[in-house]
C-alpha cells in the first residue's frame, strides 16, 4: 500500500484512512471535535459521513458523555418528520396518542447527526432555523411557552450541493449558513485509491471476525487491480460488500478477481493482457509464475469473450482445442481458477 494504514477514533468507529486526502479530513475533524459548532458533512453516500459525526462526537470531551443520535431525514415521510425531530403533544394530530419526545430532546447533552438535511421540506427547514437560534424545541401542538431548552451540538451532511439548492429556491439561505459553520468534504473513493489496500485489510479482518472464519482472507494482485480499477459509484460501502461477498466465495486463503463479485470481472483485463503488471525488481521475479499467471487470465478472458464455448475459445487463443482443454482442466485442478 502506498501509506501506513491509520485507524482513528474508538474500535466502534474504526476509521480507516491511508491517503493524504483523507488524513487531511481527519486532521480537521480533530480541530473542530472539541468545539461546540456546528459542522456540515459533504460527500457522496457510502464515503463515510455517519463515521465522521461519530468520530467528532467521540472527539468531543463534552458531547461524548451524551447520546449520539442519528436521523437519516429522507427515509422519514415528509408527514412524520417533524414529529420525529421536535416531538408532539397528545392530541397534535390524528394517531397522536401520547406525547412523544423529538429526537432533540433525546440527543440532550449530545450530538444529533442529520443526514442527507437536503430532503427536509420548507416547513420542517423553517422549524429547524427556529430550534437552533433559540436552542429550544416546541412539540408539535405545544405552545410557544412550552418551549423547552435544549443542549444539542448539531452535525448534518448531505450528499447535494446545498448552494446549488439555495439558487433554486430549495434550501432556505439562512439556514444553510447556520449549518454552514465549518464544512468539511469527504471525498469519494475513487479520488482516493491509495485508501482501497487498507480498507480491504480492514474489512476482510472484520468480515473474518463476523462471519466466524478460521483467518481474514488476503486479497491477491489480480483482485487488487480489479478493485483499483472500479469506479466506486457507492463507494466505501460498495468496496465493504465487495469484500464480504469474495470472502464467502474464496475457498481459498487468497482471493483472486474470479471470487470477486460479477461486475469486476474483466477489470484486471487490461494489465493481465498486456503485461503492464510484470515488473522486475531487484528482489527478482519468477519468469515461470509470471507466465503461468498470465496463461491463465488469457485462458479465462478468452472463455469470458466465447461465452463459455471452449472450442471459441480455444480459437480466440490459436491453441489446438485438446492442448486448451489440458491447459483449463491443470488449473481447475491446481485450483487456480473455478471449473469450467
Amino acid at each position: 500500500m502506498a501509506q501506513a494504514m491509520n485507524i482513528e477514533g474508538s474500535e466502534k468507529t474504526r476509521f480507516v484512512t491511508g491517503s493524504a486526502s483523507m488524513n487531511s479530513v481527519v486532521d480537521l475533524l480533530h480541530k473542530v471535535a472539541s468545539l461546540d459548532t456546528s459542522v456540515l458533512l459533504t460527500g457522496e453516500s457510502g464515503t463515510g459521513k455517519e463515521l465522521a459525526a461519530r468520530l467528532l462526537h467521540e472527539g468531543s470531551p463534552l458531547r461524548s458523555r451524551g447520546p449520539m443520535i442519528s436521523v437519516h431525514c429522507g427515509a422519514i415521510p415528509d408527514s412524520l418528520l417533524e414529529s420525529e425531530l421536535f416531538g408532539h403533544v397528545k392530541g397534535a394530530f390524528t394517531g397522536a396518542v401520547s406525547d412523544h419526545q423529538g429526537k432533540f430532546e433525546q440527543a440532550d447533552g449530545g450530538t444529533l447527526f442529520l443526514d442527507e438535511i437536503s430532503t427536509m421540506k420548507p416547513e420542517a427547514q423553517i422549524r429547524l432555523l427556529r430550534v437552533l437560534q433559540t436552542r429550544t424545541v416546541t412539540r408539535l401542538g405545544a405552545q410557544d411557552r412550552e418551549a423547552r431548552p435544549i443542549n444539542v451540538r448539531v452535525v448534518a451532511a448531505t450528499n447535494q450541493n446545498l448552494k446549488e439548492l439555495v439558487d433554486r429556491g430549495e434550501f432556505r439561505l439562512d439556514l444553510y449558513y447556520r449549518i454552514n459553520t465549518f464544512p468539511v468534504a469527504i471525498p469519494a473513493l475513487r479520488d482516493r485509491p491509495t485508501d482501497i489496500p487498507p480498507l480491504v485489510e480492514h474489512f476482510s479482518e472484520r468480515v473474518a471476525e463476523k462471519l466466524g472464519l478460521a483467518e481474514a482472507k488476503l486479497f491477491g494482485p489480480d483482485a487488487m487491480r480489479a478493485l483499483a480499477a472500479h469506479d466506486w459509484p457507492g463507494n466505501v460501502r460498495e468496496l465493504e460488500n465487495a469484500v464480504e461477498y469474495a470472502s464467502i466465495m474464496c475457498e481459498r486463503e487468497v482471493v483472486t478477481v474470479h471470487d470477486l463479485p460479477a461486475e469486476f470481472s474483466g477489470l484486471d483485463q487490461g494489465n493481465a493482457g498486456a503485461g503492464a503488471s510484470v515488473v522486475v525488481t531487484e528482489e527478482g521475479l519468477s519468469l515461470r509464475s509470471a507466465v503461468s499467471n498470465l496463461e491463465r487470465e488469457l485462458i479465462l478472458q478468452s472463455l469470458r469473450l466465447a461465452d463459455g464455448n471452449k472450442a471459441r475459445a480455444a480459437e480466440l487463443l490459436e491453441l489446438k482445442r485438446t492442448t486448451f482443454l489440458e491447459k483449463l482442466r491443470r488449473l481447475e485442478q491446481d485450483g487456480l481458477i473455478p471449473a469450467h
